[in-house]
């Protein structure tokens, strides 16, 4: 069972590139260039292969990828998340006004700023009730 478990967290990381690289490569193919539906594939497998590698090494980096970090590097992963967020709100928000001074349209910039807003609004008010 404890196998299993310590199985299952290393291979985590992996198993989310290739659901998630999956996805791209079938959109990709479905939109007419299997070329590159191939090279995306691949390069998503070797990516869960090299990240399943590495999570199974013993430092900061590798614990996180294994979903089993101590609380200093689930610390470490939650601000390099958040610095994340603010990295893509801010091109967003940059992207917004490029394409509203361009086309008087946010486009889907704007929509990505609505996302971000609300997302924050709900967040915010749950864990305001939960703590």
């Amino acid at each position: 069972m404890k196998r299993d478990v310590r199985f299952l967290r290393r291979s985590a990381s992996g198993s989310v590139l290739i659901v998630g690289g999956g996805a791209i490569a079938v959109a990709t193919w479905v939109s007419g260039d299997r070329a590159l539906a191939w090279v995306v594939g691949a390069f998503y497998v070797v990516a869960a292969v090299i990240v399943t590698l590495w999570s199974r090494g013993r430092g900061d980096v590798a614990a996180i990828l294994r979903v089993d970090g101590d609380e200093r590097q689930r610390g470490m992963d939650r601000d390099a998340t958040a610095i994340t967020g603010l990295a893509m709100a801010l091109a967003a928000i940059v992207g917004a006004v490029v394409q509203l001074a361009r086309t008087g349209d946010p486009g889907a910039y704007g929509l990505l700023c609505v996302v971000g807003g609300v997302s924050y609004a709900v967040s915010l008010t749950f864990l305001r009730r939960r703590r």
